[in-house]
């Protein structure tokens, strides 16, 4: 479908997906001494030497723009990683365009469709998709080393590519798996070492905690928490819950399909389970968070960062792992583990003079030795398969279950520039249904009608 430059600047008003945000400012990488290379394997980096202005002995600038800059928690280790790309590639200048990320789709939009955007553009999923349907991000079938593409996931490859190009890598992806309280699941008499394997099992497990009724405090115990209103949040994670029953929001060939028998039958269990009190309805992921780190809720479904959430709301720091469970999600309809994922991803500005160059900064940040050095400073995740089987990623059970939860984590089908719209039209038809009682099948007729319109099929 074509897009125009009118419905992408639409888009912009909608946020994505917000795994962080703070203010910073524009500022470029220091250069740090020659030292050793740190590049992960020769293919990556290697293969350019031969060719464009890399090979010219000139040293060429190129940008890159970014949040991580802007942001306390990851603002030294991305200068350090850019130092360290320059330091083993001195013919390469990089120059950070930091922005706030609640500024930064827009300003990226805004700089792509009038020419100047950065060489290597950072972004999350939903923002690569308005990115692209912007016409701003170069194929990089032809660029990037093959030994690297055939590295990654499927399914995270699969969420980089559109119309059949890759058009970004994957770049520190956060599936969602399955947190546990081990205090509730022994109170409810269930043992707290064996995270439910099936959703059916699962299902059970959270009707027994919230059997329990009330806390010595009298604070209502819930035994699952799944977001079900607010923000477009909660549409955007449905998407594993339809997919767990074999649903989908778009079908095979992109078209929207929302009223289909999946998807009503994963909401008609979630309606059952917020009348029964199982799960609390209308609240989104804050919400749920707090409740959990709290002990109010038995099962909740978050991405990695959520463990650092609960250490902080609860309190206890570190101390609270001691009462956290932690699993994949449990097999579904389909047999399998069903989720989805969010990400940072990398892409290349489609009219750049140094794609070459900027193809070596991002092969570099997804390769061994940075996602290596991220990992321990920021215990992020690799979308390749090469490193997210490494010791060094997998230094306890939790980074093992969520490196394993990459195994069978599908991209958001994020494929039109209107998604975020789209996700908050899913959620409003979450909240007509589990709140004020409507129709299931009515809600997702009207709801697929309206963003079929919004994406002009």
């Amino acid at each position: 479908m074509k897009k125009t430059l009118a419905v992408v600047l639409s888009a912009v008003m909608v946020s994505g997906l917000a795994l962080s945000g703070c203010g910073g400012n524009s500022t470029s990488a220091t250069t740090a001494a020659p030292k050793e290379s740190t590049t992960a394997a020769p293919a990556e980096t290697k293969k350019e030497e031969t060719k464009g202005e890399a090979a010219s002995g000139e040293q060429v600038t190129i940008t890159m723009s970014n949040w991580l800059e802007a942001e306390e928690a990851t603002s030294d280790i991305f200068k350090e990683l850019l130092n360290d790309f320059m330091a083993a590639n001195p013919d390469i200048k990089v120059e950070s365009q930091a922005i706030p990320f609640n500024q930064y789709k827009d300003q990226v939009l805004i700089a792509g469709t009038s020419g100047n955007a950065a060489d290597v553009i950072m972004g999350n999923s939903q923002m690569m998709s308005a990115f692209n349907g912007a016409g701003i991000l170069a194929e990089l079938d032809d660029l990037a080393s093959g030994d690297v593409l055939d590295d990654i996931y499927p399914g995270y490859l699969s969420g980089t590519t559109y119309g059949g190009k890759v058009k970004a890598l994957s770049w520190a992806p956060h599936p969602i798996a399955m947190y546990y309280n081990k205090d509730l699941f022994t109170k409810a008499g269930l043992d707290p070492e064996k995270a439910p394997a099936t959703w059916e099992e699962m299902t059970e497990a959270a009707r027994a905690i919230a059997k329990l009724g009330k806390d010595e405090a009298g604070n209502t115990l819930y035994g699952l928490g799944i977001p079900t209103g607010k923000v477009a949040h909660t549409g955007t994670v449905f998407n594993g819950i339809f997919y767990t029953y074999g649903g989908h929001f778009v079908d095979d060939s992109g078209n929207v399909d929302l009223n289909n028998e999946g998807n009503v039958e994963a909401l008609t269990w979630t309606k059952q389970l917020v009348d029964e009190k199982v799960i609390p309805a209308g609240l989104e992921i804050k919400d749920l968070r707090g409740l959990f780190a709290s002990g109010k809720i038995g099962i909740i479904f978050d991405g990695d960062m959520g463990r650092s959430a609960f250490r902080s709301s609860s309190g206890l720091n570190e101390e609270f792992d001691k009462k956290m469970g932690i699993a994949v999600i449990p097999a579904g309809k389909t047999g399998r583990s069903e989720t989805v994922y969010t990400e940072h991803q990398l892409g290349v500005f489609a009219k750049s003079e140094h794609k070459e160059a900027a193809v070596r900064l991002v092969e570099y940040l997804i390769g061994k030795d940075a996602m290596v050095k991220y990992h321990k400073s920021n215990a992020v995740l690799s979308a390749r398969k090469s490193i997210a089987t490494l010791p060094e990623m997998n230094e306890d059970y939790f980074m093992e279950v969520f490196n394993k939860q990459s195994e069978t984590a599908s991209p958001l089908p994020a494929t039109n520039a209107m998604f975020d719209n789209a996700m908050n039209e899913v959620t409003k038809a979450i909240e007509r249904i589990v709140v004020n009682n409507e129709d299931i099948k009515t809600v997702l007729e009207e709801t697929n009608k309206t963003i079929k319109e919004m994406y002009g099929q």
